[in-house]
Protein backbone atom coordinates (compact mmCIF):
# COMPACT_ATOMS: atom_id res chain seq x y z
CA UNK A 1 0.00 0.00 0.00
CA UNK A 2 2.91 2.20 1.18
CA UNK A 3 4.96 1.38 -2.18
CA UNK A 4 1.61 2.37 -4.25
CA UNK A 5 1.03 5.67 -2.56
CA UNK A 6 4.89 6.72 -3.01
CA UNK A 7 4.46 5.61 -6.52
CA UNK A 8 1.49 8.01 -7.20
CA UNK A 9 3.12 10.76 -5.63
CA UNK A 10 5.97 10.12 -7.53
CA UNK A 11 4.07 10.12 -10.82
CA UNK A 12 1.96 13.09 -9.35
CA UNK A 13 5.07 15.48 -9.33
CA UNK A 14 6.21 13.91 -12.55
CA UNK A 15 3.22 15.16 -14.16
CA UNK A 16 3.28 18.52 -12.43
CA UNK A 17 7.07 18.98 -14.08
CA UNK A 18 5.58 18.01 -17.29
CA UNK A 19 2.96 20.60 -16.70
CA UNK A 20 5.01 23.01 -15.82
CA UNK A 21 7.62 22.54 -18.53
CA UNK A 22 4.24 22.52 -20.95
CA UNK A 23 3.30 26.35 -19.89
CA UNK A 24 7.03 27.36 -19.75
CA UNK A 25 6.63 25.59 -23.84
CA UNK A 26 3.54 27.55 -24.74
CA UNK A 27 4.68 31.04 -23.35
CA UNK A 28 7.72 30.89 -25.07
CA UNK A 29 5.99 29.85 -27.93
CA UNK A 30 3.57 32.81 -27.37
CA UNK A 31 6.39 34.96 -27.32
CA UNK A 32 7.55 33.74 -30.63
CA UNK A 33 4.30 34.20 -32.22
CA UNK A 34 4.17 37.82 -30.61
CA UNK A 35 7.69 38.27 -32.10
CA UNK A 36 6.41 37.01 -35.65
CA UNK A 37 3.36 38.75 -35.58
CA UNK A 38 5.24 42.08 -35.04
CA UNK A 39 8.06 41.01 -37.21
CA UNK A 40 5.19 40.35 -39.47
CA UNK A 41 3.53 43.98 -39.55
CA UNK A 42 6.40 45.69 -39.57
CA UNK A 43 6.87 44.09 -43.35
CA UNK A 44 3.83 44.82 -44.17
CA UNK A 45 4.71 48.99 -43.62
CA UNK A 46 8.23 47.84 -45.11
CA UNK A 47 6.31 46.89 -48.28
CA UNK A 48 3.52 49.36 -48.58
CA UNK A 49 6.76 52.23 -47.69
CA UNK A 50 8.50 50.29 -50.62
CA UNK A 51 5.47 50.65 -53.09
CA UNK A 52 4.91 54.29 -51.82
CA UNK A 53 8.48 54.78 -53.13
CA UNK A 54 8.16 53.05 -56.19
CA UNK A 55 5.39 55.14 -57.29
CA UNK A 56 6.55 58.02 -56.60
CA UNK A 57 9.93 57.41 -58.46
CA UNK A 58 7.31 56.51 -61.55
CA UNK A 59 6.08 59.83 -61.08
CA UNK A 60 9.37 61.37 -61.06
CA UNK A 61 10.35 59.81 -64.04
CA UNK A 62 7.30 60.69 -66.14
CA UNK A 63 7.93 63.97 -64.93
CA UNK A 64 11.47 63.81 -66.02
CA UNK A 65 10.34 62.22 -69.40
CA UNK A 66 7.83 65.36 -69.79
CA UNK A 67 10.55 67.68 -69.15
CA UNK A 68 13.20 65.95 -71.38
CA UNK A 69 10.72 66.30 -74.42
CA UNK A 70 9.53 69.95 -73.61
CA UNK A 71 13.32 70.45 -73.75
CA UNK A 72 13.75 68.75 -77.14
CA UNK A 73 10.37 70.67 -78.70
CA UNK A 74 12.19 74.15 -77.33
CA UNK A 75 15.09 73.57 -78.90
CA UNK A 76 13.94 72.78 -82.12
CA UNK A 77 11.25 75.81 -81.79
CA UNK A 78 14.47 77.76 -81.12
CA UNK A 79 16.50 76.31 -84.15
CA UNK A 80 13.13 77.05 -86.37
CA UNK A 81 13.28 80.64 -84.98
CA UNK A 82 16.62 81.20 -85.92
CA UNK A 83 16.20 79.23 -89.37
CA UNK A 84 12.70 81.87 -89.72
CA UNK A 85 14.27 85.18 -88.42
CA UNK A 86 17.57 84.73 -90.93
CA UNK A 87 14.90 84.69 -93.70
CA UNK A 88 12.96 87.14 -92.49
CA UNK A 89 16.03 89.68 -92.37
CA UNK A 90 17.89 88.23 -95.35
CA UNK A 91 14.69 89.06 -97.71
CA UNK A 92 14.29 93.07 -96.56
CA UNK A 93 18.12 93.02 -96.77
CA UNK A 94 18.90 91.79 -100.55
CA UNK A 95 15.78 94.22 -101.69
CA UNK A 96 17.30 96.82 -100.10
CA UNK A 97 21.22 95.52 -101.37
CA UNK A 98 19.29 95.49 -105.09
CA UNK A 99 17.59 98.81 -104.61
CA UNK A 100 21.42 100.09 -103.50
CA UNK A 101 22.92 98.76 -106.55
CA UNK A 102 20.56 100.62 -108.63
CA UNK A 103 20.76 103.74 -107.18
CA UNK A 104 24.60 103.83 -107.00
CA UNK A 105 25.02 102.46 -110.65
CA UNK A 106 27.05 105.23 -112.52
CA UNK A 107 25.30 106.83 -115.29
CA UNK A 108 21.92 105.42 -114.42
CA UNK A 109 18.98 107.81 -114.80
CA UNK A 110 15.12 107.19 -113.11
CA UNK A 111 11.99 108.44 -114.18
CA UNK A 112 9.80 109.62 -111.29
CA UNK A 113 7.82 106.20 -111.13
CA UNK A 114 10.92 104.34 -110.88
CA UNK A 115 11.95 106.69 -107.68
CA UNK A 116 9.08 106.38 -106.47
CA UNK A 117 9.06 102.37 -106.66
CA UNK A 118 12.55 102.30 -105.29
CA UNK A 119 11.95 105.01 -102.20
CA UNK A 120 8.63 102.66 -101.42
CA UNK A 121 10.12 100.12 -101.46
CA UNK A 122 13.16 100.98 -99.22
CA UNK A 123 10.53 102.57 -96.86
CA UNK A 124 9.19 98.89 -96.54
CA UNK A 125 12.08 97.03 -96.41
CA UNK A 126 13.44 98.96 -93.81
CA UNK A 127 9.98 99.01 -92.05
CA UNK A 128 10.55 95.32 -91.84
CA UNK A 129 13.87 95.00 -90.19
CA UNK A 130 12.99 97.19 -88.16
CA UNK A 131 9.98 95.82 -86.85
CA UNK A 132 11.45 92.26 -86.69
CA UNK A 133 14.15 93.72 -84.15
CA UNK A 134 11.92 95.36 -82.23
CA UNK A 135 9.99 92.02 -81.67
CA UNK A 136 12.80 90.46 -80.89
CA UNK A 137 13.65 93.57 -77.76
CA UNK A 138 9.99 92.87 -76.69
CA UNK A 139 10.26 89.21 -76.43
CA UNK A 140 12.82 89.58 -73.61
CA UNK A 141 10.12 90.76 -71.95
CA UNK A 142 7.54 88.76 -72.79
CA UNK A 143 8.05 86.54 -69.28
CA UNK A 144 7.74 89.40 -67.42
CA UNK A 145 5.23 90.30 -64.51
CA UNK A 146 5.77 93.54 -64.44
CA UNK A 147 3.08 95.89 -64.68
CA UNK A 148 3.65 98.76 -67.17
CA UNK A 149 2.59 101.99 -66.42
CA UNK A 150 -0.73 103.32 -67.38
CA UNK A 151 -0.73 106.97 -67.58
CA UNK A 152 -2.79 108.11 -70.32
CA UNK A 153 -6.51 108.99 -70.44
CA UNK A 154 -7.38 108.76 -74.32
CA UNK A 155 -10.62 107.79 -76.24
CA UNK A 156 -10.89 103.88 -77.26
CA UNK A 157 -10.90 105.20 -81.00
CA UNK A 158 -7.34 106.36 -80.59
CA UNK A 159 -5.97 103.21 -79.97
CA UNK A 160 -7.99 101.48 -82.54
CA UNK A 161 -6.78 103.94 -85.12
CA UNK A 162 -3.23 104.06 -84.03
CA UNK A 163 -3.26 99.91 -84.27
CA UNK A 164 -4.81 99.84 -87.57
CA UNK A 165 -2.00 102.66 -89.03
CA UNK A 166 1.01 100.73 -87.13
CA UNK A 167 0.03 97.67 -88.43
CA UNK A 168 -0.38 98.41 -92.19
CA UNK A 169 -3.60 96.73 -92.53
CA UNK A 170 -5.30 99.51 -94.07
CA UNK A 171 -3.26 99.36 -97.00
CA UNK A 172 -2.85 95.96 -97.09
CA UNK A 173 -4.18 94.95 -100.82
CA UNK A 174 -5.14 91.51 -100.42
CA UNK A 175 -8.06 92.18 -97.94
CA UNK A 176 -10.62 94.67 -96.80
CA UNK A 177 -10.75 96.19 -93.14
CA UNK A 178 -13.03 98.40 -91.36
CA UNK A 179 -13.69 99.15 -87.70
CA UNK A 180 -16.94 98.93 -86.15
CA UNK A 181 -17.56 101.08 -82.92
CA UNK A 182 -19.98 99.20 -80.87
CA UNK A 183 -22.43 101.18 -78.59
CA UNK A 184 -20.66 103.62 -76.58
CA UNK A 185 -17.08 102.99 -77.85
CA UNK A 186 -17.35 106.29 -79.61
CA UNK A 187 -16.62 108.39 -76.69
CA UNK A 188 -15.50 106.33 -74.01
CA UNK A 189 -12.38 107.01 -72.75
CA UNK A 190 -9.73 104.57 -71.35
CA UNK A 191 -6.97 104.88 -68.75
CA UNK A 192 -4.41 103.25 -70.06
CA UNK A 193 -0.67 103.37 -72.04
CA UNK A 194 -1.70 104.43 -75.33
CA UNK A 195 2.00 103.32 -77.38
CA UNK A 196 1.94 99.83 -75.55
CA UNK A 197 -1.80 99.68 -75.76
CA UNK A 198 -1.60 100.48 -79.86
CA UNK A 199 1.42 97.88 -80.03
CA UNK A 200 -0.19 94.73 -78.74
CA UNK A 201 -3.52 95.50 -80.82
CA UNK A 202 -1.38 96.21 -83.91
CA UNK A 203 0.26 92.39 -83.50
CA UNK A 204 -3.34 91.14 -83.17
CA UNK A 205 -4.13 93.18 -86.50
CA UNK A 206 -0.72 91.87 -88.20
CA UNK A 207 -1.48 88.96 -87.60
CA UNK A 208 -4.76 88.86 -89.03
CA UNK A 209 -3.37 90.55 -91.95
CA UNK A 210 -1.04 87.67 -92.60
CA UNK A 211 -2.93 84.35 -92.54
CA UNK A 212 -5.82 86.21 -94.65
CA UNK A 213 -3.40 86.20 -97.26
CA UNK A 214 -3.03 82.81 -99.22
CA UNK A 215 0.33 80.82 -98.12
CA UNK A 216 2.68 81.04 -101.28
CA UNK A 217 2.97 77.46 -101.28
CA UNK A 218 -0.98 76.98 -102.06
CA UNK A 219 -0.86 79.59 -104.79
CA UNK A 220 2.01 77.97 -106.84
CA UNK A 221 -0.35 74.76 -106.40
CA UNK A 222 -3.35 76.89 -108.01
CA UNK A 223 -5.86 76.74 -105.19
CA UNK A 224 -8.28 79.44 -105.10
CA UNK A 225 -7.27 82.61 -103.61
CA UNK A 226 -10.35 84.31 -101.76
CA UNK A 227 -10.49 87.79 -101.08
CA UNK A 228 -9.26 88.57 -97.39
CA UNK A 229 -11.78 90.35 -94.73
CA UNK A 230 -10.72 92.01 -91.35
CA UNK A 231 -12.96 93.95 -88.73
CA UNK A 232 -12.26 95.43 -85.50
CA UNK A 233 -15.21 95.55 -83.01
CA UNK A 234 -15.18 97.43 -80.11
CA UNK A 235 -16.90 96.91 -77.09
CA UNK A 236 -17.54 97.81 -73.25
CA UNK A 237 -17.80 94.74 -71.10
CA UNK A 238 -18.88 95.73 -67.28
CA UNK A 239 -15.08 97.17 -66.91
CA UNK A 240 -13.21 96.45 -69.75
CA UNK A 241 -12.72 97.83 -72.57
CA UNK A 242 -12.75 94.97 -75.52
CA UNK A 243 -11.03 95.00 -79.30
CA UNK A 244 -12.30 92.08 -81.08
CA UNK A 245 -10.24 91.07 -84.12
CA UNK A 246 -12.15 89.14 -86.65
CA UNK A 247 -10.88 87.44 -90.26
CA UNK A 248 -11.87 84.92 -92.48
CA UNK A 249 -8.05 83.48 -92.76
CA UNK A 250 -6.76 79.82 -92.18
CA UNK A 251 -8.03 79.90 -88.39
CA UNK A 252 -6.96 78.23 -85.12
CA UNK A 253 -7.52 74.54 -84.45
CA UNK A 254 -9.24 73.80 -81.14
CA UNK A 255 -6.41 72.14 -79.57
CA UNK A 256 -3.82 74.72 -80.16
CA UNK A 257 -6.24 77.61 -78.61
CA UNK A 258 -2.58 78.38 -75.91
CA UNK A 259 -0.21 76.78 -77.81
CA UNK A 260 -0.14 79.66 -80.55
CA UNK A 261 0.70 81.97 -77.61
CA UNK A 262 4.09 79.90 -76.61
CA UNK A 263 7.25 81.53 -78.29
CA UNK A 264 8.24 80.64 -81.51
CA UNK A 265 5.04 78.47 -82.25
CA UNK A 266 4.28 78.61 -86.05
CA UNK A 267 1.09 76.20 -86.78
CA UNK A 268 1.69 76.82 -90.55
CA UNK A 269 5.47 76.74 -91.99
CA UNK A 270 3.92 77.78 -95.06
CA UNK A 271 3.49 81.45 -93.64
CA UNK A 272 6.33 83.96 -93.19
CA UNK A 273 6.58 84.99 -89.22
CA UNK A 274 8.49 84.59 -86.41
CA UNK A 275 6.09 82.80 -83.94
CA UNK A 276 6.77 85.74 -81.38
CA UNK A 277 3.64 88.01 -82.51
CA UNK A 278 1.17 86.66 -80.23
CA UNK A 279 3.36 86.08 -77.28
CA UNK A 280 4.32 89.03 -77.06
CA UNK A 281 0.61 90.61 -77.47
CA UNK A 282 -0.63 88.67 -74.60
CA UNK A 283 2.40 90.03 -72.31
CA UNK A 284 1.59 93.75 -72.90
CA UNK A 285 -2.43 92.85 -72.47
CA UNK A 286 -1.44 91.23 -69.26
CA UNK A 287 0.95 93.60 -67.83
CA UNK A 288 -1.83 96.48 -68.37
CA UNK A 289 -4.10 94.70 -66.58
CA UNK A 290 -5.65 93.20 -69.43
CA UNK A 291 -5.71 89.79 -71.33
CA UNK A 292 -5.76 88.03 -75.08
CA UNK A 293 -7.81 85.15 -75.31
CA UNK A 294 -9.10 83.10 -78.44
CA UNK A 295 -13.05 83.19 -79.23
CA UNK A 296 -13.45 79.42 -79.67
CA UNK A 297 -16.56 80.06 -80.57
CA UNK A 298 -15.92 81.91 -83.78
CA UNK A 299 -15.68 79.66 -87.06
CA UNK A 300 -15.47 82.25 -90.18
CA UNK A 301 -11.92 82.00 -89.41
CA UNK A 302 -10.03 83.51 -86.38
CA UNK A 303 -10.80 85.87 -83.71
CA UNK A 304 -8.70 87.26 -81.09
CA UNK A 305 -10.25 89.16 -78.20
CA UNK A 306 -8.39 91.68 -76.21
CA UNK A 307 -9.38 92.97 -73.50
CA UNK A 308 -8.03 96.09 -71.51
CA UNK A 309 -9.37 97.70 -68.08
CA UNK A 310 -11.20 101.64 -68.43
CA UNK A 311 -9.23 102.54 -65.39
Amino acid sequence: MTDNYQALQEENLRLKGELEQMKEDFRLLEANFDNMSEGYQESLLLYDKLEETYHELEDTNQQLEIARRRAEEASQMKTNFIQQISHEIRTPLNILNGFTQILTTPGMELDAATQEEVTRGIDENTGRITSLVNKMLELADANSSTELERSDEVPAVQVAAQAADESGITTAPHLSFDIDMGEGTETVMIHTNLQQASRALSLLLDNARKFTRPAEAAVGAGAEVKHGEVMLRLSVQDTMLAFGVEDNGIGVPAGETEHIFDEFVQLDEYYDGTGIGLTVARSIARRLGGDIVVDTTYTGGARFVMTLPLN
